[in-house]
């Protein structure tokens, strides 16, 4: 009898059944994925004059998408503030796209000015976290206030209160430039030839840096280098 006790329980153990009530038994971890980071969105805090965005009206509290295409007219210009305590101003008759879809947020701007002052940009080792890449040059920043103008000729660069990296659109002729009240180069082309030399003070003024600073609650600081 007990032999035939046993090779029940051992049917019964070795059955599908047994096997799939066992294994639904024990617990199975769910796969950890870690959180994937909100994308970077800018918004718009100013507007002056004729401004359009990705081919519309451009309005007060508009979101920018990821990459946003953002065309000036005369006497116009339009101010985005992104992260908070990052703010861009595009000033009239430009023409410049915003890409907010990478860690390093990067402008290209076709022609007009972009001026920037930047106090919370994502930190990337060992490169810029912010670029305006021009026809003729390209300026990087890790966070600093600085102007960009660019037309078919030339393109204007100025740290304004900080350090800007620049180099020419072939990667040749850089430069760090390190100032606590503006310092600027000048990159013209001349055929297949790029030119540099310095430059004073052109585009902006202090009070337009100030104005800028302001839509993040920031103040300008002459006196060091941000």
């Amino acid at each position: 009898m007990s032999n035939i006790i046993f090779f029940v329980i051992f049917l019964a153990m070795t059955s599908p059944l047994f096997a799939g009530a066992q294994k639904d038994a024990s617990p199975v971890a769910a796969p950890i994925t870690a959180p994937v980071a909100a994308p970077m969105r800018g918004s718009v805090v100013y507007l002056e004059g004729d401004v359009e965005i990705d081919g519309k009206e451009a309005e007060i509290g508009m979101v920018l998408g990821e990459k946003t295409l953002v065309r000036t007219g005369p006497a116009s210009s339009c101010e985005i503030v992104f992260a908070g305590k990052n703010a861009v101003r595009v000033s009239q008759n430009a023409v410049a796209t915003l890409d907010f879809s990478k860690a390093i947020v990067a402008i290209d701007l076709e022609k007009g000015g972009v001026t920037g002052v930047l106090r919370k940009l994502a930190t990337v080792a060992g490169d810029d976290s912010f670029r305006v890449r021009t026809e003729g040059a390209v300026a990087g920043v890790r966070g600093t206030s600085l102007c960009v103008w660019a037309d078919s000729t030339s393109t204007y660069i100025c740290a304004c209160n900080g350090s800007v990296h620049t180099e020419d659109s072939k990667g040749n002729q850089e430069f760090t430039l390190e100032a606590s009240h503006h310092l600027a180069k000048l990159y013209a082309k001349n055929g297949d030839s790029i030119s540099v030399e310095a430059a004073g003070m052109l585009h902006h003024t202090d009070e337009s840096v100030e104005s800028l600073a302001s839509r993040i609650g920031e103040n300008i600081d002459w006196s060091v280098p941000d």
